[in-house]
């Protein structure tokens, strides 16, 4: 079935490889008998675009002699669509720093002369090159502002506006956002529908993602093969290599390997006909490596070779340094562009300031002529006088709009200040409320749909509806409690100690100071990973405890156990590693850049409570670290003293939490192995 699926998909791509230079034939002939040179240069951009599959070499070309035919006549347009032409090029080959350069140039001059598709477009192709480079805040950043340029300009029914939704849809499927994903997913789906556009194949494999990534398999590997069937619409290479890349996921996690050494083996030959360096490359170059790892280790390391070097081809030290300075010519750019902007209302502002002295003046003359005149034109000065009148109110109206303007500037600069208290707040809330928002917006599309069936009397799709929206509105009644329990959560940690013993579940406080210290350093750390386990007698009473003194105690414990394992994560090799499987037998023991190997650590702190025969409660935290040396084993709850780096402890953690269990009544202990980890206990008496 995969083979046929593939010759069959190379039959019709020979074949639309046939009807595509058909039509470069027929440009070429209209090339060589056009006269106007704005018409040459629109013909040379239109080749340079339908030679972006069959050979990029003459894409590139013809953008060239575009540009330059462009450039001799000024044809300002022409230029900005054959630099376009040229940066997807450059995009496409590997070249990220020159299709930057070349993008950000476009930007600029299609911004000055109000191009609107080309600065949608422009702004597209940036969001294109930061998917490249993994940096998807910035890619959703710029695909957003080329939806609203989009909007603005009522241009919601072209290809260009499915493209943009679906990048950032895909934006969010990279960070594993997956129902913001499915929802622009969605809507880029409605506009091909609604307009009777060609659905593109890479909208197929993204749903087939989504559904992979949520577990479901079957629908996942239907919405594959959709893709796969629509690739030859489009004759890209690229959107070809992509969805084999994604069968052979699909059938790595299916456990049939033989199937997915096929489908990379594929994608990497697709890949490979693009450039010399792209990211598919990188991609199916690694997958490869990984399916070979454990039964073919030559050939593990000849791809993982293959990968290494496109990926430092293509994103090497000197690329993401030239990549890094045009990002900051663009953002001196905007500095400057804000600067002038400044300026000219400084300007503006000391022309009023001007005008107002001046006004201020010309009445203090005029008061004095015509207090001169006092006498001799008593009617002449009433006038003169409501005519000041006048003046005054419209000088003390402009002063009460400047102190509110000044009071709302003032106002600005607190709520500046508070958002930069409130940032971490919000960065832990905004998971849910994206869920709640996308949910929300939804169910509202979903009501106007229930309006519009009940008018038509159909209440049999009325109930369906209804339906979906009872169960928007539960998921997000679901992700709006998880919001009020993250600030529950905080609330309660930063609650200063009363000092006052309170009846406290202990098995509940370890497990709440357990996820707290785990979501912290999985905050600092997005590689860090570890396995928690809980031991927790159930028979435990309740015990009273200062709960905000002994949690103290809990997350500190707790943290120093995450640091140990991590510390002794980061200077492991795993023999089955990549890394380690390259090593001979001979160097295995010693590892490699002076790291230990080990064949099978696993990060792993536990956590268990225990209630003695002599009614004693023990806390016991134990990890799997390194261990503390001994000839520092006497020092570690004295103040001040710590094994940490300078800057990452103060070396009081230890000698606080050791006085708070002995204000309790109870003892610290711990018990340590170098190499092996160690086991710090809370003993609690009095119960």
């Amino acid at each position: 079935m995969k083979t046929s699926l593939i010759v069959l998909f190379s039959f019709f791509l020979s074949i639309s490889y046939a009807q595509e230079r058909q039509i470069i034939d027929s440009l070429k002939q209209e090339l060589n008998i056009a006269k106007q040179d704005t018409s040459r240069v629109q013909l040379m951009v239109l080749i340079s675009y339908d030679y972006r599959f069959l050979n990029m070499d003459s894409s590139m070309y013809y953008g060239q002699q575009a540009l330059e035919l462009a450039n001799n006549i000024d044809y300002l347009k022409g230029k900005v669509q054959a630099l376009n032409r040229m940066a997807f090029c450059n995009r496409v080959t590997g070249n990220l720093p020159k299709a930057l350069e070349l993008s950000f140039k476009v930007l600029q001059l299609a911004e000055n002369h109000s191009f609107e598709e080309e600065v949608a477009l422009t702004l597209s192709a940036i969001g294109n090159a930061y998917l490249e480079l993994q940096d998807f805040s910035k890619a959703l950043s710029f695909f957003k502002k080329a939806k609203l340029v989009k909007e603005n300009a009522n241009q919601t029914t072209d290809i260009l506006y499915c493209y943009v939704l679906m990048n950032i849809g895909t934006s969010f499927e990279e960070t594993n956002q997956l129902d913001s994903a499915w929802y622009y997913f969605q809507k880029s789906l409605q506009v091909f529908e609604k307009n009777k556009i060609e659905i593109v194949p890479q909208l197929y494999r993204h749903f087939g993602n989504v559904q992979f990534k949520s577990g479901n398999m079957p629908l996942a590997l239907d919405y594959y093969r959709k893709s796969l069937q629509a690739t030859n619409t489009i004759k890209s290479q690229s959107a070809l290599s992509a969805v084999l890349l994604a069968l052979s996921g699909y059938y790595q996690k299916a456990n049939q390997p033989d199937s997915s050494i096929y489908y990379a083996k594929n994608a990497l030959f697709e890949a490979q006909k693009i450039s010399s360096k792209n990211s598919e490359i990188v991609a199916a170059a690694l997958q490869l490596s990984k399916l070979y790892e454990k039964t073919n280790t030559s050939e593990a390391f000849r791809y993982y070779k293959i990968a290494i070097e496109t990926k430092d081809r293509l994103y090497g030290k000197s690329s993401l340094e030239a990549i890094q300075a045009i990002a900051d010519q663009e953002e001196e750019r905007k500095k400057e562009i804000e600067a002038s902007q400044i300026k000219y209302q400084n300007q503006l502002k000391q022309y009023g300031l001007l005008t107002g002295l001046g006004v201020f003046f010309l009445i203090a003359f005029i008061l004095y002529r015509n207090n001169k005149k006092q006498k001799k034109a008593n009617t002449l000065l009433y006038q003169q006088k409501e005519e000041i009148n006048q003046k005054s109110k419209q000088l003390e109206n402009t002063l009460t709009h400047l102190k509110s303007t000044q009071s709302q500037l003032i106002q600005s600069e607190k709520m500046a200040s508070l958002g930069e208290l409130t940032a971490g707040i919000a960065h832990e809330i905004q998971n849910p409320l994206n869920f709640v928002n996308n949910f929300s917006e939804v169910s509202n599309e979903l009501i106007v749909d229930m309006v519009d069936e009940v008018d038509k009397g159909n209440y049999d799709e009325v109930k369906t509806i209804a339906m979906d929206v009872q169960q928007n509105l539960t998921k997000i009644n679901h992700h709006g409690k998880r919001a009020s329990d993250i600030v529950k959560g905080m609330l309660e940690h930063s609650r200063t100690s009363t000092g006052q013993k309170e009846l406290t579940d202990i098995n509940s406080l370890c497990d709440e100071y357990l996820r707290l210290a785990y979501h912290g350093i999985k905050a600092k750390d997005n590689d860090f990973h570890a396995t928690v386990e809980t031991h927790f007698d159930p028979n435990l009473p309740k015990i009273e405890i200062i709960p905000q003194d002994i949690g103290r105690v809990l997350l500190n414990l707790i943290n120093n156990a995450f640091y140990a394992v991590n510390q002794k994560s980061k200077n492991t090799v795993r023999v089955d590693s990549p890394l380690g499987a390259g090593l001979p037998a001979s160097k295995q023991a010693g590892g490699k850049d002076g790291k230990k190997m080990e064949s099978n650590y696993i990060p792993t702190v536990s956590i268990t409570t225990q209630l003695t025969a002599n009614s004693q409660l023990l806390i016991a935290i134990k990890d799997n670290g390194n261990g503390i040396p001994a000839k520092v084993l006497d020092k570690i709850f004295q103040p001040f003293f710590t094994t940490k780096p300078t800057g990452q402890g103060t070396g009081l953690g230890l000698s606080l939490a050791y006085d708070i269990v002995k204000a309790h009544g109870g003892e610290l202990k711990v018990e340590t192995l170098e190499g092996d980890g160690s086991e710090f206990i809370i003993q609690l008496s009095n119960l």
